[in-house]
């Protein structure tokens, strides 16, 4: 007899950049909160409260000096797993589900698949750090998180880093233009699963940044752009409304079906 799967909880709120990953990635992979509950995988509701993300009543806890997500897998020996970057509980999750039970492998159907993914990735990690730099030193909005002071946000800083990340969307954009625009394909990465890690990271950054700061990373941008509408008319896709409808309720059954 099989032992049974360890205890996983995960803290979201359901809002933030990085965990409306993990929801756009249950979407695309098409997990409910049945298949969940069978793995004995638990979400937690976070919500906003003032300054604080705190976990909303009858929850348990945020753990203290975590960011958001945040995994926790207990298992019956006594052991505990924390796992502590979206991309990280992405890669667990994909072990968990994986295509020998019949759902799609958000890596990456094929080894080239898997490599623009992983690529694309990668680079969204240095677009993200580019255009989080120009905001810091552009919008005055970011000095509730930033840890700057008004007299530290510096023009030249914020144009330098916009310039910059402007740059890795150029090279974004060249690596994409022949699938997306070419072959027409589905995903980011390219033909074979037609959603992958990288859509995944991609629109909930766009999606976020758009929603919070106005910033559009695609606007002005044709294999972007393209991308983004495809990408839009997915069943996995999770609209800015929804995502915040359930903020600190734990009502996922909305977004996730049962």
């Amino acid at each position: 007899m099989a032992p049974p799967p360890p205890k996983t909880t995960i803290w979201l709120w359901s809002f933030g950049l990085f965990p409306r990953r993990i929801l756009y990635y249950l979407r695309a992979k098409n997990i409910s909160l049945s298949v969940l509950a069978t793995h004995n995988i638990h979400l937690v509701p976070v919500l906003l409260a003032g300054s604080s993300l705190i976990s909303a009543p009858g929850h348990e806890a945020r753990p203290p000096n975590t960011s958001l997500p945040c995994m926790r897998v207990e298992h019956g020996d006594g052991s505990t797993l924390w796992v502590h970057e979206s991309a990280a509980v992405m890669e667990y999750l994909e072990e968990v589900f994986g295509v020998a039970d019949a759902y799609p492998d958000l890596r990456g159907a094929s080894i080239q698949q898997r490599a623009k993914a992983r690529d694309i990735v990668s680079l969204l990690t240095d677009a993200l750090f580019w255009g989080t730099l120009h905001m810091t030193n552009a919008l005055p909005v970011t000095l509730a998180w930033s840890g700057l002071q008004a007299h530290e946000m510096h023009a030249d800083t914020a144009a330098h880093a916009l310039r910059k990340h402007g740059a890795v969307l150029d090279r974004l954009e060249e690596w994409a233009r022949g699938d997306v625009l070419g072959k027409g394909s589905m995903s980011i990465a390219g033909d074979g699963t037609g959603t992958t890690v990288a859509d995944v990271v991609l629109l909930a950054q766009v999606e976020y940044l758009k929603a919070m700061y106005g910033v559009d990373w695609c606007e002005g941008r044709e294999v972007l752009g393209v991308w983004w509408e495809r990408t839009m008319g997915q069943e996995w896709v999770i609209g800015n409304e929804e995502l915040g409808g359930v903020e600190g309720t734990g009502d996922w059954e909305g977004i996730l079906g049962k």
